[in-house]
């Protein structure tokens, strides 16, 4: 990782990432809240998911626990939780990459996967700490049911343009 472009280009998609997840939840927090249930936008793990297919895991470990140090001391005040989900998450996707191919399908079910335990880690953390009093069950239906929905949708999307993106910059640094 000699390049300049191959070492910056994951650092800004994960703060474009954490800004484009505060925009949702701020300013579509109305219209993210539907009979389904709670949509809870995730980008930030959608886009680690799709990094971590591409760079080494040492090099994901140590820009995602500076990600989740941010993301922790900005929207809960205290460090650890979502630093754990998302080293956590590099570990499973850099596990299941061995055995799956890059690509737009392989990201959503591997979204689908990571979600679903990371979301699960976070509640089980704020049930503990006392922070939400939210039952299992509802847990279950309305938050985490929607959520995958919503966040499998937007990696399905939006995952080809930001692989595109990534595969251009190494191909571009291997190049010179």
């Amino acid at each position: 990782m000699n390049n300049w472009k191959q070492n910056l280009l994951p650092i800004l998609l994960m703060l474009l990432a954490v800004l484009f997840d505060g925009f949702l939840t701020s300013y579509g927090a109305s219209s993210l809240d539907t009979s389904i249930g709670l949509f809870i936008p995730r980008t930030v793990l959608l886009m680690l998911i799709i990094l971590t297919f591409y760079y080494p895991e040492k090099f994901m470990y140590g820009n995602v626990a500076i990600i989740g140090f941010i993301m922790d001391a900005y929207y809960l005040g205290f460090v650890g939780v979502y630093m754990a989900t998302f080293l956590l998450a590099v570990t499973l996707v850099s596990t299941i990459k061995v055995a799956i191919r890059p690509n737009a399908l392989s990201y959503t079910l591997s979204s689908i996967l990571v979600l679903t335990v990371s979301e699960i880690l976070i509640y089980g953390i704020m049930r503990i700490l006392g922070i939400t009093s939210m039952n299992f069950q509802f847990f279950i239906v309305s938050r985490l049911s929607a959520t995958l929905l919503f966040n499998g949708l937007i990696m399905l999307i939006f995952s080809f343009f930001v692989e595109r993106l990534i595969v251009n910059t190494i191909d571009e640094t291997t190049v010179r």
